[in-house]
């Protein structure tokens, strides 16, 4: 199966280490070089949190090495395999209303209108 490597340069060894560090908390598999740099390969994790945490930490992408697309994004967001958590399904669960067109008492709105944004490098 193709993976990605990417390779990330940092302002100083500092900031290199704590991304190493956070990286390594994640279950990434990251390998520290001098000058403030660090390099990942990519195998069946999100690529998305490795380039968050490496950008947090004041790292800017240098390299990418070759991999096929399809396998890496279907490898980095389990496109294959969509889990669903046990407790959002029920089959013998039934509400009262349900089927009916009743609205539910419990209605729910997660969109509060806040939306707090960072700029992104």
């Amino acid at each position: 199966m193709s993976h990605a490597s990417i390779m990330f340069q940092f302002p100083n060894d500092s900031a290199a280490r704590l991304a190493f560090d956070t990286l390594l908390d994640l279950g990434y598999d990251p390998e520290l070089h001098d000058a403030g740099r660090l390099h990942i390969h990519v195998i069946e994790e999100d690529i998305t949190s490795a380039l968050e945490v490496c950008q947090s930490h004041g790292g800017e992408l240098l390299e990418q090495a070759p991999a096929e697309e399809a396998a890496l994004t279907s490898a980095s967001y389990s496109l294959d395999c969509v889990p669903i958590p046990a407790h959002l399904v029920n089959e013998d669960w039934t509400e009262e209303g349900v089927g009916e067109g009743l609205v539910s008492s419990r209605e729910v709105n997660p969109d509060p209108g806040d939306y707090n944004t960072f700029e992104a490098r």
